[in-house]
């Protein structure tokens, strides 16, 4: 049974953040652009890049409209972290932001910020089938073995900090679009209808976060695409992946408490105390010294 939470704040307007969790190339920036698809959303894309910049391009903000600079981003690119959200509603005018920064040091502290500012937070994690996943970096030309340390890290962390979520399998999304959409939106409190998936149909104002879904913006005119075909030489490798798979202990973990939390499941607001693990303080020192010495980004298709 799903129910709808609204929180009101004191314009009167609902005021609800909504976090996108998930390993690069897993949709994240996909399904930031579906949520923010109406008149009182506002999709920031990885707006934690802005803030605690560590490539070159994240010292200014080229915002999809191409204007120069955006109105709706000199409103708010100079707000303090901690108040960021909170005066954003107000600023821009919506009752939803959704950010997908899927940084998880800026996943806890902002988890922490809404908890003090009192604004309604849902915590959206997306996962690609591991096959899927595996596949979308090798056909990059990187390596298998790493894919799988990226996957498993990435989600072993985020299920570490006690972060209250719910799970959505990327595969899932794009062949049962509406139906996902429908019981997500009834969730956070958000108005459903129908073609909202059709991202690309809004003017959007997101900041970093996937070429490839603001190319689908500027574009105007596209489609989620639904399956991808794998070719043969991957296809032979998938039984051996698959072996290193199950033998992973960490893996094994991740999949179970996933497939716990998926949307599909049910929704459980049960949440426990944030914490913040050891890497939290490790990944803050390595920040400030990107933050110096920022790298060049390359981007592969």
């Amino acid at each position: 049974m799903f129910t709808i939470k609204i929180y009101i704040n004191l314009k009167g307007w609902g005021m609800t953040l909504i976090n996108i969790f998930g390993v690069g190339r897993s949709g994240t920036t996909m399904l930031d652009l579906i949520l923010g698809n109406d008149n009182r959303s506002f999709s920031l894309g990885e707006i934690s890049a802005w803030f605690r910049p560590y490539r070159e391009h994240h010292f200014d903000i080229v915002c999809s409209c191409h204007k120069q600079p955006c109105p709706y981003w000199e409103k708010i690119k100079d707000l303090p972290e901690s108040k960021f959200h909170k005066k954003s509603f107000n600023l821009l005018d919506v009752d939803f932001l959704i950010d997908s920064s899927k940084n998880l040091n800026w996943g806890i502290d902002n988890n922490l910020w809404s908890a003090k500012n009192n604004i309604k937070t849902y915590n959206i994690v997306v996962y690609k089938r591991p096959i899927n996943y595996i596949y979308s970096i090798w056909k990059r030309g990187g390596d298998v073995d790493d894919a799988i340390y990226r996957y498993t890290t990435y989600y072993k962390q985020f299920l570490e900090t006690n972060i209250n979520f719910l799970s959505i399998e990327y595969e899932e999304l794009v062949n049962n679009t509406e139906n996902i959409l429908e019981n997500l939106c009834l969730i956070i409190g958000q108005k459903y209808f129908k073609g909202k998936e059709n991202f690309w149909e809004k003017q959007h104002h997101h900041a970093f976060g996937s070429m490839g879904a603001r190319k689908q913006i500027e574009g105007g005119n596209s489609k989620i695409r639904k399956k991808e075909e794998f070719p043969r030489e991957y296809i032979d490798m998938v039984p051996l992946i698959e072996e290193k798979l199950e033998k992973n202990k960490d893996f094994v973990f991740i999949r179970g408490s996933l497939i716990k939390f998926d949307l599909r499941n049910g929704y459980s607001c049960n949440q426990k105390r944030i914490k913040k693990p050891l890497w939290y303080f490790a990944r803050n020192l390595k920040a400030l010294y990107a933050r110096r010495f920022p790298t060049k980004w390359k981007h592969k298709q």
